[in-house]
């Protein structure tokens, strides 16, 4: 029997929908909200700052807000399930309780019930006492009163339109190529039918359900044409990407016409090298020649590194611009509902940083350069933003000190971490530079005010912070070293280093260190890294992949490990970008940048 592992609702089509561990989807509709949710009780969650936070609650594989209401209902994946913690919550919050005062606690009047009315018929459905104690109460008692409040609650109400369908599913996110996109339109036609689909602010489309006739999926483009992206098939379910960024991000889509070289030479553009590119590979790709590649960059070598950035029909930019995200705009705080029905500390989600535009290039087109831009639908991966930054700081630089560094740009103080300067081992930089490249990529390096995280600024200036940060007082005029720490809801861990995730060098004791990027594999046990504060400046250094214990005449000794990361919102498809790290020299690397010396050095602090 499968296995349900996640759901989700669909409030404007009133379905629920259960993912089963073997990829299908059961869509459950008709019948009531809590039948569909298999939460007879309509148990919902406690909410902090507009988030659903349970503390205690177990089981549940989703949540579920329907109409007007500000409540977030837990899904269970099965009737049991949702039985058990509906006993389980009358046990651990209303045990003490009688029938009636647990009833104006668990179905308030401010919640629109009609409290009196509940108890009523509660007590005549189970025969149970309003003035009865819960405590006091049989096992078959307490499963009468279970009963009632299922009745009541509306769990066998319409019956009789109840669906339940085993269906494939496909699922779409909205890409840029790194980032989600909101708002995107596609529209898909089945059955001689047409439905306009948009993205949600994680660049998600409503799913979208296999029929027996073929399903068509096209894309509203930026001109408002429709451009047919292929038919799904019928009997498996997918998740896929749309990167679009053919016409509203890299700019208007081209003329359907054989692009040369003297033509092709009138849209210029960048484009960041990635691993295993080549120049050979490059010039094939935006069909230029070596030789122009070369001469346009001034570059005296074939040789070229990932994170470079080259003028495509043209010099690079002397400068890389920032592009910092639009500020999302935040709904106001949720009130905690009194009818709290629940509880196990879960970390509220940030929103997803707006998506660039503006940029303007010619589209990407066949290998013979001609027809309509290439398909969008799985597009080629390897793109990571960030590192193109790090990279020219790094050559801009060229191994200065950071006495040196900090006279020309002060980290700390770009991101506003609460640090000034860079010099000084009170002042270590690593965290506050990483943090800048992904500021100036576009990606959030703070959690949003109003989820409450007491250090959510000075967090950026840490190592540490990537993992974990203080999270939200529990308690009134509680000690900020008593707050609880709770896992950094920016970023995600991933389990193998690809190229670009945020290394942290992690100490025996379990302490974020150093962070830096990865960029390579120096050695069967170590990690390329370019990162800030290494020798005190830019440079790559290598760094022990996993822990080791070594011995120090007649002692032993664990070693420093790494963990890896990357930003929660990164397209999904890059976490497996990367099949196999390139291996790489870090002196070569650094030679290659202009850093001077032969000293491997990395001083990684804080």
């Amino acid at each position: 029997m499968p296995k349900f592992i996640k759901a989700t609702y669909h409030p404007e089509l009133k379905t629920a929908e259960f993912i089963s561990d073997d990829g299908r989807h059961l869509l459950r509709t008709g019948g009531s909200l809590c039948w569909r949710l298999n939460n007879g009780g309509n148990l919902v969650s406690p909410v902090v700052k507009g988030v659903p936070c349970p503390r205690k609650t177990k089981g549940y594989i989703g949540f579920a807000k329907a109409g007007a209401s500000e409540h977030h209902f837990f899904i269970f994946p099965d009737y049991e399930t949702g039985r058990a913690e509906l006993k389980a919550t009358l046990d651990r919050k209303y045990a003490d309780h009688t029938v009636s005062e647990t009833i104006r606690a668990y179905a308030p009047k401010h919640d629109k019930n009609d409290t009196d009315q509940y108890i009523t018929n509660l007590c005549k459905l189970s025969g149970v006492s309003k003035d009865s104690k819960l405590r006091d109460m049989s096992p078959e008692q307490l499963e009468s009163i279970m009963d009632g409040i299922e009745r009541i609650e509306g769990y066998h109400a319409d019956a009789a339109s109840r669906k339940e369908v085993w269906v494939n599913v496909t699922k779409i996110q909205a890409s840029d190529g790194t980032r989600p996109i909101q708002g995107e339109e596609i529209v898909v036609k089945s059955d001689g039918k047409e439905v306009t689909l948009k993205s949600n602010a994680v660049g998600l489309f409503p799913p979208i359900v296999h029929g027996k006739s073929p399903v068509e999926i096209k894309h509203k483009t930026a001109d408002g044409k429709l451009k047919s992206l292929g038919t799904l098939p019928a009997d498996r379910s997918q998740h896929m990407s749309l990167v679009a960024k053919l016409e509203k991000f890299l700019g208007r889509t081209a003329a359907n016409q054989v692009s040369t070289p003297s033509s092709s030479r009138k849209h210029s553009l960048t484009y960041t090298v990635q691993p295993g590119d080549s120049l050979s590979k490059i010039a094939s790709k935006f069909q230029t020649t070596v030789a122009q590649l070369k001469h346009d960059n001034s570059l005296a070598r074939d040789l070229i590194i990932p994170g470079q950035v080259l003028g495509i029909h043209a010099p690079p930019p002397s400068t890389i611009p920032p592009t910092p995200p639009k500020k999302a705009a935040h709904k106001s705080p949720a009130s905690q509902p009194s009818a709290e029905r629940t509880g196990q500390q879960s970390p509220p989600q940030a929103k997803p940083p707006k998506a660039l535009q503006g940029q303007k290039t010619t589209p990407a087109r066949s290998k013979a350069g001609s027809g309509e831009p290439i398909q969008l639908i799985q597009p080629e991966d390897g793109q990571v933003p960030w590192m193109k930054y790090a990279i020219a700081e790094a050559k801009r630089h060229k191994g200065a000190a950071e006495t040196v560094i900090e006279k020309d740009i002060d980290y700390h103080s770009q991101i506003n971490d609460g640090i000034k300067g860079l010099s000084g081992s009170l002042n270590a930089w690593c965290a506050a530079f990483a943090n800048w490249c992904l500021m100036q990529a576009g990606y959030p390096i703070q959690n949003p005010k109003e989820l409450g995280f007491v250090d959510r600024v000075a967090a950026t200036g840490r190592a540490e912070g990537f993992r974990n940060l203080r999270g939200v007082r529990t308690k009134a005029k509680q000690d900020y070293k008593d707050v609880p720490f709770v896992d950094n809801p920016l970023y995600e861990k991933i389990d193998e280093p690809v190229y670009g995730a945020i290394g942290i060098v992690v100490t025996p004791s379990g302490h974020g260190q150093h962070v830096g990027f990865v960029y390579g594999r120096e050695s069967e046990d170590s990690i390329c890294m370019l990162g800030g504060n290494q020798g005190q400046t830019i440079k790559f250094s290598p760094f022990t992949e996993k822990e080791k214990e070594i011995s120090l005449g007649k002692k032993k000794k664990k070693t420093n490990h790494l963990e890896f990361y990357i930003p929660n919102h990164y397209t999904k498809t890059h976490k497996s970008s990367n099949k196999k790290l390139e291996p790489v020299s870090s002196l070569d690397l650094n030679k290659e940048i202009g850093v001077k010396g032969k000293d491997n050095k990395n001083e990684s602090t804080r």
